[in-house]
C-alpha cells in the first residue's frame, strides 16, 4: 500500500511539473476578432515574442493588425 502510494504521488508531482514548464515556452498566435473596434480594459497582461508586455490578448491583435507583423503570445503574464 505504502508503495502505490509513494508511486502514485510521484507520478503526480511528474506531472504536474512538466505540464507548468513546458507552458511557458509554447509561443501561440492571439484569438483575435477583428469585427471589434476596440479592447475591454480588462488587464490580464500577455507577452508577446517582441518582449512587449501587452495589457491583454485583444490590444496585441490590434498592434498586429495596425503594424501588420506578426507578434505571438510567448507566455502570459508580463514580460
Amino acid at each position: 500500500m505504502k508503495v502505490a502510494s509513494i508511486f502514485l504521488l510521484t507520478a503526480l508531482v511528474l506531472l504536474n511539473l512538466s505540464g507548468s514548464t513546458t507552458a511557458n515556452f509554447l509561443e501561440r498566435e492571439a484569438k483575435c476578432t477583428y469585427e471589434v473596434s476596440g479592447c475591454p480594459k480588462i488587464y490580464n497582461p500577455v507577452c508577446g515574442t517582441d518582449g512587449v508586455t501587452y495589457s491583454n490578448e485583444c490590444v496585441l491583435c490590434i498592434e498586429n493588425k495596425k503594424h501588420k507583423i506578426p507578434v505571438l503570445i510567448q507566455k502570459s503574464g508580463p514580460c
